[in-house]
């Protein structure tokens, strides 16, 4: 649908990650570290500095490269450079492990277009149907009022169990197909914006 507003577009790291030091807080004091699975949403993998890119001057590189300790030949060409910093990137941590690692908790990322390893995107899918099958609404405070109303009435604890026990079992078909299949660890940088193309 052409008119269809995503989400993503509306959210960046930087409310993304000011909810999340909430939640690190609220989740170690209630229970301690804990392991922290996330989607690859470009808002949840924001690095702590940035890296280099093929619009990043030369000597801008060979600088990024010197602060990393990083030992290369003096007669590399910038496309080689470049080629270091992807290989060395891991270096630089995202922000959300950053603020995770502060109260002891641990992030892995799930792999790209894998939305049925992610609960939430069954939610989601609950309450955009809800907001689809009301009708049209006159204007943006009727579909943020449906949303509400759709999270308060249809998203009950046994919906989100339910939806987490899916994930799980399919984490766990994956599993038992793949002995090498695991989640991603944060130097996995592909943004992965799978719910636009999700069915669960």
């Amino acid at each position: 649908m052409p008119n269809q507003v995503d989400y993503h577009g509306n959210f960046n790291a930087e409310i993304f990650e000011d909810l999340f030091s909430t939640l690190c807080k609220a989740l170690y004091e209630k229970y301690g570290p804990v392991n922290i699975h996330m989607d690859g949403a470009s808002y949840h993998k924001r690095r702590v500095e940035n890296i280099p890119t093929s619009n990043t001057k030369k000597q801008e590189i060979i600088d990024w490269l010197n602060a990393h300790n990083i030992v290369f030949s003096d007669e590399l060409r910038r496309p080689e450079l470049l080629e270091l910093v992807q290989m060395n990137k891991e270096k630089v941590t995202f922000a959300c492990v950053k603020i995770a690692k502060q109260y002891e908790h641990e992030v892995s990322f799930t792999p790209p277009y894998h939305c049925e390893l992610q609960p939430i995107e069954g939610i989601w899918s609950v309450v955009k149907g809800e907001v689809a099958h009301s009708g049209p609404h006159p204007n943006l405070l009727s579909v943020r009022n449906t949303l509400l109303n759709a999270f308060k009435k249809k998203i009950t604890s046994q919906v989100i169990i339910g939806f987490w026990r899916r994930a799980l079992k399919n984490a766990k078909k994956y599993l038992e197909f793949d002995d090498n299949a695991q989640l991603m660890d944060e130097d996995f940088d592909e943004y992965d914006n799978s719910d636009e193309d999700c069915v669960i």
